[in-house]
């Protein structure tokens, strides 16, 4: 059985459009140019644009004076290309500062080691990356007690490395059958960007929005990408496998937990030169498009919130952490307010406080995602970061907030990575500055719930037998375009070793027969 289908429900035929479909351009397949022709309504087709049984090629093109462009922002944002990994200007980070690699120079990983961090001396253990360089990171992991996490490192306190969003430009986007005029792309992420930019790698994450430019150029108003807005081009930066973030997003659709759709890309990029392969790339879904929420949720007409910053944690309540994705000439922001209210409420009364929470808040949705997430050991997520989620008031489940899931390029983690150790299965050194897991696993009946859901994970969604399966379709699916001839290329790859693919993904393979067995010892300790 190979589980790389993101989600049963959204194929072509099960995504039908209704009143609130949106209006799309039609386009002239192989034209060279979005039609300004009658306009009429493009149903997502979702195989199309998310393919799962091939690796489907896209071409962007750009003219040299647009690409100039794009670089002189990036410039101006992080510091010349290929620079080093150090501060760019204002401060904004360009990667883990080096000596924390050079703290580890000639040492084994686990072992001990102490590295300036900050004008500060602290003792620390070597920790790889997914199989990739060592750094010398603090007794407890930036994410413990007083950490700030890996971006406090590189820019004093913040995650955010770049500092303001990237650019749009035009390009001319082309697939097999279907080319697109004006769309923008723009460079997007945080250390997925900032990283292989100060180290010279051109394999840059990217994000097309097919109407950009749709008021210069009226002809492309609502054009669309197989019936989709925008698509999301991940580059797997930190990633040897390159499987994390679409089989990390895909265990949670398979899972009945609404996630986006993920496809792998063959991508070139025309920047004057002619195309060149910029490697191989996962390609995303946005939340904020209609078609997720329609498919997903039964409609689009609720607040969508991209959560980040200080309130994003959930303890204390800053209305400016709750960043809107749609209704934003709206100023209401009384779902997730009532949401807070609720989780901060005296919890004396257990039972008067679960009914409270869970009239506005889809709790049983929460505790499965925070089960399976904690079982595949995504660090990069709620109870270590503040952003990497989104939440949904959904009208069709009485306006309460669901939980869904996004950016799961550290999933399937050994225990590493830039936050330390992955947090524990129990999750008691949780603090209650994440309330939205404190709070709950500190409640008899939900903590009942959650140690529930670990058993159905291990049981029936993330097995060896079907992810061993699927770790290694998806390998032999992508390998020839990662290793090889038509493999990726040096300066627009992030594999350092010939057969650093192959043991990347064994080690996936190992990873869901040991969470399986962790699972259960930990289990019986409960019980």
């Amino acid at each position: 059985m190979l589980l790389l289908a993101a989600c049963t429900a959204c194929s072509s035929d099960a995504a039908q459009p209704d009143s609130n479909t949106e209006v799309a351009t039609s386009v002239t397949p192989d034209s060279g140019t979005s039609a300004q022709a009658e306009e009429k309504v493009e149903e997502p087709n979702y195989e199309a644009a998310f393919p799962q049984d091939s690796v489907a090629r896209i071409d962007i093109k750009i003219s040299q004076a647009n690409w100039q462009a794009m670089m002189d922002d990036m410039t101006a944002l992080v510091g010349p290309f290929g620079e080093g990994m150090g501060r760019g200007p204002g401060g904004r980070g360009g990667g883990p500062p080096p000596e924390l690699a050079e703290a580890c120079d000639g040492l084994d990983a686990g072992a001990t080691c102490s590295a300036m961090i900050m004008g500060t001396k602290s003792a620390g253990t070597c920790n790889k990356i997914f199989g990739d360089e060592l750094l010398c990171l603090p007794e407890g992991g930036p994410m413990g007690p007083g950490g700030m996490g890996m971006g406090g490192f590189m820019n004093g306190g913040t995650s955010d490395l770049i500092g303001a969003t990237p650019l749009y430009v035009e390009c001319e986007i082309a697939t097999a059958d279907r080319t697109w005029s004006h769309v923008g792309v723009r460079f997007k992420g945080n250390s997925s960007l900032s990283m292989p930019w100060g180290q010279g790698v051109w394999k840059l994450p990217m994000r097309l929005q097919f109407d950009e430019f749709e008021t210069q150029y009226p002809e492309t108003h609502n054009q669309r990408f197989y019936g989709f807005k925008n698509l999301s081009l991940s580059n797997g930066s930190m990633d040897q496998s390159l499987l994390r973030e679409k089989l990390g997003t895909d265990v949670f659709s398979h899972a009945g937990i609404g996630s986006p759709s993920t496809a792998f890309y063959r991508v070139y990029v025309d920047h004057g030169d002619g195309p060149k392969y910029f490697g191989l790339y996962t390609g995303i879904e946005l939340p904020s498009d209609n078609p997720f929420l329609d498919s997903r949720f039964g409609g689009h007409e609720g607040n969508l919130y991209k959560p980040d910053g200080t309130g994003a944690t959930w303890s204390s309540w800053v209305q400016e952490s709750f960043e809107k994705e749609n209704n934003e000439t709206a100023a209401d922001y009384s779902d997730v307010k009532a949401a807070f209210d609720a989780l901060h409420a005296d919890r004396a009364d257990a039972v008067a406080w679960r009914a409270g929470l869970e009239a506005v808040f889809d709790v049983e949705l929460f505790l499965h995602w925070l089960a399976l997430n904690t079982v595949v050991q995504d660090w990069d997520q709620y109870g270590r970061m503040s952003h990497n989620y989104y939440v949904y008031a959904n009208p069709n489940a009485a306006g309460k907030l669901q939980w869904i899931p996004w950016d799961h390029s550290f999933a399937f983690s050994t225990g590493g990575g830039f936050a330390g150790a992955s947090p524990s299965l129990g999750l008691t050194e949780v603090a209650d500055t994440w309330p939205l897991i404190r709070f709950l696993l500190d409640d008899s009946h939900y903590r009942e719930r959650y140690h529930q859901y670990l058993a159905q994970v291990i049981e029936e969604e993330y097995t060896p037998e079907a992810y061993t399966q699927s770790f290694n379709a998806a390998r032999d699916l992508i390998e020839p375009y990662v290793t090889g001839p038509e493999g990726e290329q040096p300066g627009y790859t992030f594999q350092r070793e010939p057969d650093a693919f192959t043991q990347a993904v064994e080690q996936l393979v190992m990873h869901v027969t040991n969470r399986q067995a962790e699972v259960k010892a930990y289990l019986e300790t409960v019980e």
